[in-house]
């Protein structure tokens, strides 16, 4: 039971700081997309100028995924997961630790059998109320869903008013090599 809570607490945790890199991700990768798109568009860059907007747009967004929760994401380490628990749910004084310690070693000579028995039963009872939701809360990814969905609206209400030019930029931007043109708004009389 221990180990099951433990797993779905980091498993929780796993999927939070995943989230807030990839909403981190798209939030710049969309960003940078817009602004590149109108440099490109003023300035009508070679083929040189949009792989550098490329290449910066991936570094810079990859980045700041890696900051905002990508670098956090660890293999499940239980005795880490176990602290963690304790430090948000208070008064276990180490319970969760110890046993996760002393299952992990087994019988270590010198020791009482039946004292080891007694802290793993005892961690077992304690962890048996905990919820994971309540560890591993996901209110903190609704500001980086805000966040992303600016420049997915904007990206959304261009694609609406001008689509060709927008589809034009994503080509010329994400496939740099490519001759796409943008197009114009040219009447003849």
């Amino acid at each position: 039971l221990l180990d099951a809570r433990l797993r779905s607490v980091w498993r929780r945790d796993h999927v939070l700081h995943r989230t807030a890199g990839l909403l981190t991700f798209c939030r710049w990768a969309l960003l940078l997309f817009l602004i590149g798109m109108t440099v490109d568009w003023l300035v009508g860059l070679p083929t040189a100028g949009r792989v550098v907007i490329l290449v910066t747009l991936v570094a810079v967004a990859l980045s700041k995924a890696w900051q905002s929760g990508w670098r956090l994401l660890r293999a499940f380490d239980p005795s880490r997961t176990a602290l963690r628990v304790e430090e948000h749910h208070g008064g276990l004084d180490s319970l969760l630790v110890t046993a996760v310690q002393l299952g992990e070693s087994g019988s270590v000579p010198g020791t009482s059998e039946a004292m080891r028995e007694k802290t793993c039963r005892m961690a077992e009872e304690a962890a048996e109320p905990l919820r994971p939701e309540e560890t591993v809360s996901y209110k903190g990814l609704r500001r980086f869903a805000l966040l992303a969905l600016i420049p997915v609206l904007i990206i959304g209400v261009f694609a609406i008013v001008n689509g060709p030019f927008l589809a034009a930029g994503f080509g010329r931007i994400f496939a740099p090599w490519l001759a796409i043109e943008y197009p114009t708004r040219t009447q003849i009389e």
